[in-house]
């Protein structure tokens, strides 16, 4: 009878365990949820406030330089090469919003239909499609965002370089 007790209290505290590590691991998924809407905010409204703020004065800074008499066909071509690199920065910094926010929007829907998964509820629409789709934005996004900086980059050269012919 005491053995019988024993194996029964070991199966219960087993359960409980399952459960407890069941329950955490929603916990964390949900958390997961909030923390990916809190991080797509954040990250979105810094990195293009400042690529859109740099690209955008430069822009404007250099537009009176073009009808310069004495800036010769190279250095006009510095300028525009620099005005070109500057609207691609722009660009590619725009659509990098776009896919950024949908590749959040993804990263929640998959999240929540393991969130439904654990609780022993249907998934809505297909996860493995979900996943695929937010994976392939998150790298259009990554690879948007580094075309923008580094078209600001060589963007800001070639004006330097421009500015240390004409100044």
């Amino acid at each position: 009878m005491n053995l019988c007790f024993r194996f029964y209290k070991l199966q219960m505290n087993y359960m409980d365990s399952r459960k407890e590590n069941h329950d955490r691991r929603l916990k964390k998924l949900e958390e997961h949820v909030t923390n990916a809407k809190k991080a797509s905010t954040y990250s979105s409204d810094r990195f293009d406030i400042l690529l859109i703020s740099l690209s955008s004065t430069a822009l404007v800074l250099s537009i009176g330089f073009v009808n310069r008499p004495e800036i010769h066909f190279f250095e006009k071509c510095l300028l525009k090469t620099s005005w070109l690199l500057f609207v691609i920065t722009l660009i590619s910094n725009l659509l990098s919003q776009v896919t950024g926010y949908y590749a959040n929007y993804l990263d929640i829907k998959v999240t929540k239909n393991e969130i439904r998964e654990e609780r022993g509820k249907g998934i809505k629409g297909d996860q493995s499609q979900f996943q695929k789709r937010c994976t392939n934005l998150n790298r259009a996004t990554l690879g948007l965002n580094m075309t923008s900086l580094l078209s600001l980059i060589i963007g800001v050269i070639t004006l330097v370089i421009f500015f240390e012919k004409n100044i």
